[in-house]
């Protein structure tokens, strides 16, 4: 072989050696990028598992914290008529649908009785409102499976005033 044979031999090994590293640098970074999306796709499981295992674990505290439904004799001792009724927990006003149906008015010396309160503390709100649109609150335990409401013309009523 003369000199220029083995000049253009080696610059073809030389130039081949440039392509087999490139070669292994493609493959390398084609191992790195599927890597990498294996790890993401890891990660994201692996959120998904924690994030269902907290609403599991918050479904389940507050399932337990639920108590039985209870009954709550409301009792109009009022000289007013009262056309809705409400429930909601004492410390917002997260009032529930109105639980006189259409027409139902609480007449005077008339008794409602609420039969399946749900309370998750120790206290619920009920809310009565007349035909004027005045409303008057009462506060009940709900330590027992029965319990009752009394409306009185005491009973200061909350006309927006």
């Amino acid at each position: 072989m003369d000199g220029h044979a083995l000049g253009v031999a080696f610059s073809e090994n030389v130039w081949l050696e440039k392509i087999g590293i490139e070669e292994i640098k493609m493959r390398s970074s084609v191992e790195n990028l599927q890597r990498k999306k294996r790890s993401a796709v890891l990660v994201a499981l692996i959120c998904a598992l924690i994030g269902i295992s907290a609403l599991s674990s918050a479904v389940s505290t507050s399932v337990a914290r639920t108590q039985p439904m209870m009954m709550i004799a409301v009792t109009n001792n009022s000289s007013r008529e009262m056309h809705h009724l409400y429930l909601s927990p004492v410390d917002r006003d997260a009032w529930g649908p109105d639980l006189l149906s259409e027409g139902t008015i609480l007449k005077p010396d008339q008794t409602f009785t609420i039969s399946e309160a749900s309370c998750a503390g120790n206290e619920i709100k009920v809310i009565a409102e007349d035909k004027q649109g005045c409303f008057v609150y009462g506060i009940v335990g709900c330590a027992n499976a029965s319990t009752g409401w009394a409306i009185t013309d005491t009973t200061p009523p909350d006309c927006g005033n």
